[in-house]
């Protein structure tokens, strides 16, 4: 009974608010976007200067400089990329925490050399600095079907 009555006595406290439609939100399908389109100036123009990546298969984060030569590698290495956005990506509106979006993706892509499909699911959440850059991105997949691709 004691116990019971812990749980009801407990207060309810709000995090924040959860969007489905916000400007950074349309601000990410637009960088997926330019992506897919092997646009990376556009690309880059989502990002801040000083932004830092961490992508699951990295040991290490990295900067701007280095996701764009990762951009541009992609571009010389595989054909055919196609970016598809899976449901539809939410704001985070957190009370102390930056805006971050959360997104799910669905990516395809030939390897030049070899012709072999890669295709892979990704989980990314964009972190937004105040002046409505993308200041961290964290990135999650498998590496699997691109390391079968590239043989």
């Amino acid at each position: 009974m004691a116990l019971s009555a812990g749980v009801f006595a407990q207060t309810i406290t709000k995090n924040g608010t959860i969007y489905k439609d916000h400007p950074y939100i349309t601000a990410v399908i637009q960088a997926n976007a330019d992506h897919e389109k092997g646009d990376t100036t556009g690309l880059a123009s989502f990002y801040a200067d000083t932004a830092t990546f961490y992508d699951a298969p990295s040991p290490k984060p990295y900067k701007l400089a280095t996701a764009k030569a990762n951009w541009h590698q992609i571009l010389t290495d595989w054909d055919q990329v196609t970016i598809t956005q899976v449901g539809y990506p939410d704001g985070l509106e957190y009370a102390k925490d930056p805006f971050t979006v959360q997104s799910w993706w669905i990516i395809s892509a030939v390897n030049k050399k070899t012709q072999k499909r890669a295709v892979f699911q990704e989980v990314v959440f964009d972190t937004f600095n105040k002046d409505g850059k993308i200041a961290t991105e964290l990135s999650y997949y498998d590496m699997s079907s691109i390391m079968d691709a590239m043989k």
